[in-house]
């Protein structure tokens, strides 16, 4: 409190005047000291924890193996395909299931309560879809094929259909938890995106526990067990949603609070049409963004757009693309390699744990690397693992699996700077408020360049074995290196997160929706 003015001041109120400023710093003493003892609300990782868990159980690596396992129609190929599949729902999906779960957050009166419930119907679906590969093994055991006739090829494609459903329930769970997150620090005082990779650290522990704990149940009880396990993990994200929403509500820092989500301008708000974006008139992305910030509901393709609309943005998008390519052999069809190199389930778990191992201390530096290094570069660093460790693939011998375990580590080089990388770049860009819908869009590039890997890895994996199919992509993602390296020499964007943010005025605390 300033000192007060005596000029203003005769000498009967000067004595009052004292006595009102003692007690205007008492008062400012009470309120920092109530401030040290708010209660604060759980952050995004509770959340991570038990969802990235059950998602290693529905859509982690032991699908294919689990499929096989399940009939015997399901060929590398056909494995290939399916997943492929699978990836190509969540892909087209996605950008519809963050926009889904902005939209419904923006209808609800609580902070996160929207996003958390469009999570909540994705880990329904997903849990529902997994539990739905065991009725022909249930016909069969109960005797009722007399009733209900279920052939192998019906069979493989009831499982087909289950994979199909458990996509819809990705691109709804994604987005909304990785936009959940990102609007989270966005509120908390002192914090910011960029500290994403920290939150997602702990889904990394947790996925790598949760692959674990699959490897180890299948060796001793068989597959059965992902039965079990999926129906824990589901009930585990149930309660950390409701713990998280409840400390949301009583958080006393009144961080959370719906004046800090985008609100629509008028009733009526301007339409940006796509041609707009790329229009000369449009004064480049600087007045696209303020335009887009000005609505209530921004499109998923303009958005798309905007993240496109310059050279940087566009490399960027294509190295996700073939990293994704390539990364998506390793992520679903490694198991397979490694059975042929005569790993155990058990085994299988533990390269999981490795990944896992080099994926934390990336997460937890990723503030540190991200004002560094840039997005860009650490796109770069995950391409450069990537590579090292599918040409280490083609020459590994049969039966030396810990070979294979020092190559896994180079995964999680890989994962954890894409995902960083990528997650930062794209929130620097997207208004607020449409947090998961840019995710939902960054999944939509990962997840085709996933679909395309698979159909073509699939496919070369049978006809000519995993080590040429590994070979082959390797070389996919040096291309999208090399778009990329020369996109940041000539660009020179790629410097660190606080240049672009400059460069493309869009720090989150300047929207003019966030007063």
């Amino acid at each position: 409190m300033s000192k007060p003015n005596h000029d203003l001041y005769d000498n009967g109120t000067e004595g009052a005047s004292q006595l009102s400023q003692k007690a205007g710093e008492n008062g400012l003493a009470a309120a920092s000291t109530s401030k040290h003892n708010a209660y604060q609300a759980f952050r995004p990782r509770l959340l991570y924890c038990p969802l990235f868990a059950w998602s290693a159980v529905t859509a982690g690596k032991f699908i294919a193996v689990f499929l096989q396992q399940l009939s015997p129609q399901f060929s590398d190929n056909n494995v290939g395909m399916t997943l492929s599949g699978q990836y190509a729902i969540t892909s087209f999906l996605a950008g519809w299931g963050g926009s889904l779960a902005d939209a419904t957050e923006r209808k609800c009166e609580n902070w996160g309560c929207g996003r958390l419930k469009v999570t909540s119907l994705g880990v329904l679906l997903g849990t529902l879809s997994f539990l739905g590969h065991d009725l022909p093994q249930y016909i069969n055991f109960r005797h009722l094929q007399e009733m209900i006739n279920f052939p192998g090829d019906i069979q493989m494609c009831w499982h087909i259909m289950m994979r199909c459903i458990t996509a819809v329930s990705l691109a709804i769970v994604a987005p909304s938890l990785d936009g959940l997150a990102l609007a989270h620090l966005n509120c908390i005082e002192g914090s910011s995106q960029s500290e994403f990779g920290i939150e997602r650290m702990y889904g990394a522990v947790f996925w790598g526990a949760g692959s674990l704990a699959a490897g180890i149940g299948i060796d001793h009880y068989g597959f059965g067990f992902l039965y079990v396990l999926v129906v824990v993990t589901a009930l585990a994200s149930y309660a950390s949603m409701v713990v998280y929403l409840v400390s949301i509500q009583q958080d006393s820092t009144n961080k959370f609070s719906k004046k800090n989500f985008l609100k629509p301008e008028s009733n009526d708000p301007a339409t940006i049409s796509c041609q707009s974006i790329n229009s000369p008139e449009s004064g480049g992305s600087d007045d696209t963004r303020q335009k887009l910030e000005a609505k209530s509901d921004v499109p998923a393709f303009d958005l798309f757009l905007l993240i496109c609309n310059e050279g940087y943005g566009k490399a960027i998008i294509f190295f996700v693309f073939t990293l994704a390519t390539g990364i998506s052999v390793v992520d679903n069809l490694a198991f397979i390699y490694f059975d042929f190199l005569g790993s155990s389930n058990t085994m299988n778990g533990c390269t999981v744990v490795f990944t896992v191992l080099f994926e934390l201390p990336l997460f937890y530096l990723a503030p540190f690397l991200l004002k560094h290094h840039g997005p860009g570069r650490l796109l770069l660093y995950a391409g450069g693992a990537y590579v090292v460790r599918v040409l280490g693939y083609t020459i590994v011998p049969e039966g030396h699996m810990g070979i294979i375990l020092m190559l896994e580590t180079l995964h999680g080089i890989s994962y954890a700077n894409l995902k960083t990388g990528s997650v930062e770049f794209v929130s620097l860009i997207v208004p607020k408020g449409s947090e998961a819908t840019g995710q939902g869009i960054l999944i939509f590039v990962n997840y085709l360049g996933v679909v395309v890997g698979l159909a073509f890895g699939g496919w070369l994996q049978e006809i000519s074995g995993p080590r040429v199919m590994y070979a082959c992509m390797g070389l996919i993602a040096f291309f999208g290196i090399a778009v990329l390296l020369l996109a940041e020499t000539c660009c020179a964007k790629g410097n660190s997160s606080e240049k672009i943010r400059s460069e493309n005025n869009i720090r989150p605390d300047e929207f003019p929706f966030a007063q």
